[in-house]
């Protein structure tokens, strides 16, 4: 069972179906030795403290409104089970479960900055329309973000949690700093940097991410204006970090425990949690707790929505698929320069090279393009870049076909919208290989068919040159992620509820290693969802969790199915993608409210 969650509550959406996808580990274990415990209300809890310090040690402690208990690991593993169902047993306990490691999800990685780069310097023209005040971010325009946006809304006076791997808040486009003004105003560390769910944790104070997908998830709720050209949806919000996560590895489902608790008692309107894990029922001690602060109108939006009224999320893909392209220039018969951007490959070896362009033949529609060996009186190719076009066979045979003449640099022209870098290392002489968009290869070949000569002066990105390119997705956009979760839970609750767009989102990362990223995962919907919830809530003043779930639910647009091919002429199915991607506006100012029932047999 994989899942994810909104308090309001956000998840990512419940599966009781064994699927393979981006975002969810696939495995889940118990930490051996070691068990939950739940407090009666109003017991003395001395002499299971006594009981405890006999067989093992005390790794958390809960004494908040909602939960009251212990965590413990017991020194014999083997014996862990029977001490655990004998301390059960105790007058102070109501029930127990064992610990449970759960991972962080696992984001498909599609471009990810250079640590050190500048990118203050990225090309604006191909920021998503940024030279105006409107919102042209997709994944805003996807969900109505954009609409709220222009009529003000910026969520302002929501508190949001985020319980993730921390935040980068010195990163320009988070704030800048943690602390009372500051976007991540509140938060803590539970666990410390070398936490890895199997060891003790070492809380301390400070919130800072060193994995990076607790920033990734920030910057799509919240982030500030920034070079890239986007913003969160909610800039306005104030963020709650509370980081449950180590560097690496796993953490136990008691520490997520303490991490909802201690947002919900600091505040927060609604807690989003992009983290998977594998219960699927309402009782595991995890969901009991998120149920309870959902209960007292907290919302909350998970991946895995294990939990009785948890909002579970589903993934829908981008209507863009984006790049980050290398500027460079070329003439045309000496003429002004003029500038392209380039996708580089593998090898990349593009810095200071200055060159003709050569073409094999000019028909802009060939599928095999220097697929058979080269004529015999082909030049000798070192002294130009090659372009070929995109088409049947692998890069690696157009390569070694080339070289066999001399040639050093490859130069593709897709033949398709969305562009990805390849790899032609293996081929001896190739020095370096890139890409361009279908229209800038068929420019160049018009030229080229003229007899114009056309001089590539490329650049490979590391004076900070850069731009942002965004490319249609002809193939699946809107469509549900082929790896989203699958509802329903074990006890047959209708997940997910909705969704919103988690392939291929730029947003923030931490400084040290980038600074910004593209990833896929159903923990890129997550935080979006808790950015739209927090502009509804600013509109309409309620941040009831049931209201809210019925209004998002009635007004979401149900996508068609698609097989990651192409699309169907029938609605992808309830389990799938819930209500459908949410409108963000239509939610905002409906006037009809549908109350959702369920039937369980």
């Amino acid at each position: 069972m994989r899942l994810y969650s909104l308090v309001w509550l956000f998840a990512a959406a419940a599966s009781a179906v064994d699927v393979k996808h981006i975002g969810i580990k696939k495995t889940s274990s118990r930490l051996p030795g070691a068990y939950i415990f739940e407090f009666e209300d109003d017991n003395d809890c001395s002499d299971f403290y006594a009981k405890a310090s006999e067989h093992g040690t005390t790794r958390m402690q809960y004494d908040y409104k909602l939960f009251k208990g212990a965590s413990i690991q017991f020194n014999d593993v083997e014996s862990a089970e029977d001490l655990a169902v004998m301390m059960t047993k105790m007058p102070a306990v109501k029930r127990s479960w064992p610990v449970k490691m759960i991972s962080l999800p696992t984001p498909e990685v599609h471009w990810q900055g250079t640590p050190g780069k500048d990118y203050s310097a990225i090309s604006k023209r191909d920021l998503y329309g940024r030279e105006t005040n409107n919102d042209t971010f997709s994944p805003h325009i996807m969900t109505q973000v954009d609409k709220l946006r222009a009529e003000g809304a910026t969520g302002k006076g929501i508190k949001v949690a985020l319980v993730d791997s921390g935040v980068d808040y010195t990163h320009p486009a988070l704030g800048g700093c943690f602390g009372p003004g500051c976007l991540v105003s509140f938060g803590t560390d539970l666990v410390g940097d070398t936490y890895n769910g199997k060891n003790a944790a070492t809380p301390d104070d400070d919130p800072q991410d060193c994995e990076g997908h607790g920033t990734h998830t920030a910057g799509t709720l919240a982030a500030q204006a920034n070079s890239m050209g986007f913003t969160g949806a909610a800039p306005g919000v104030t963020i709650g970090a509370y980081r449950a996560f180590g560097c690496k590895g796993e953490s136990g489902n008691d520490i997520l425990i303490a991490a909802f608790n201690r947002a919900f008692e600091d505040g927060a309107d609604i807690i989003s949690a992009s983290i998977g894990g594998p219960a699927g029922w309402s009782e595991d001690p995890w969901a009991v707790a998120v149920s309870r602060i959902v209960k007292l109108v907290c919302f909350y939006a998970n991946t895995a929505g294990n939990g009785k009224h948890v909002t579970a999320v589903a993934s829908f893909d981008n209507t863009k698929s984006l790049a980050l392209f290398n500027v460079s220039h070329y003439t045309v018969n000496n003429g002004p320069k003029q500038e392209f951007g380039s996708l580089a490959g593998a090898p990349d070896s593009w810095k200071g090279v200055k060159l003709p362009l050569w073409a094999l033949n000019y028909n802009t529609t060939v599928a095999n393009d220097a697929c058979n060996p080269l004529p015999a009186n082909t030049p000798d190719l070192s002294k130009y870049i090659v372009l070929l076009r995109r088409g049947t066979c692998t890069f690696e045979v157009k390569a070694t076909n080339i070289a066999k003449f001399g040639a050093q640099y490859m130069m593709i022209y897709s033949d398709l919208d969305k562009l990805m870098p390849y790899d032609v290392s293996m081929v001896a002489g190739i020095k370096a290989a890139a890409i361009v968009s279908p229209s800038q290869g068929v420019e160049w070949m018009k030229h080229l068919s003229k007899g114009e000569k056309v001089v590539l002066e490329m650049s490979d990105g590391s004076d900070g040159n850069v731009m942002l390119q965004e490319t249609v997705n002809n193939i699946t956009a809107g469509a549900v992620s082929a790896f989203t979760s699958w509802g329903p839970t074990w006890e047959m609750d209708v997940k997910p509820q909705f969704g919103a767009p988690g392939g291929e989102i730029l947003s923030t990362y931490p400084r040290d290693q980038g600074s910004f990223a593209v990833l896929s995962g159903t923990s890129m919907a997550t935080p979006l969802l808790a950015g739209i919830v927090a502009l509804i809530a600013e509109v309409r003043g309620t941040l009831d969790p049931i209201f809210l779930e019925n209004l998002l639910s009635s007004t979401s647009k149900p996508q068609l199915f698609n097989d990651g091919k192409a699309f169907y002429r029938f609605l992808a199915p309830v389990p799938q993608q819930g209500g459908g991607i949410v409108q963000a506006h239509d939610a905002a100012h409906s006037k009809i409210i549908f109350e959702s029932f369920e039937f369980v047999l």
